[in-house]
């Protein structure tokens, strides 16, 4: 699992949600979407919108209403 950035996200579908930077030790780069495949869908609250999101194996803890990806 990559290690996510502050609070940034995309809903985009068919990619995680959480968007990550790699730290390598002098600072931090610039958040990009995560790499990992999608496995789980979920929805979330972002502001007062909730949103249906897709999310990796590593991330899928934040997210409500889990149940498997279907494969695309």
């Amino acid at each position: 699992m990559a290690p996510h950035y502050a609070n940034a996200k995309q809903v985009e579908r068919g990619v995680c949600w959480r968007m990550v930077s790699w730290d390598d030790g002098y600072r931090k780069g610039s958040p990009t979407g995560c790499p990992e495949p999608v496995r789980w869908t979920g929805t979330t609250m972002i502001g007062k919108k909730r949103y249906r999101l897709d999310s990796c194996e590593g991330h899928v803890a934040d997210l409500e209403d889990t149940h498997p990806a279907l494969a695309h």
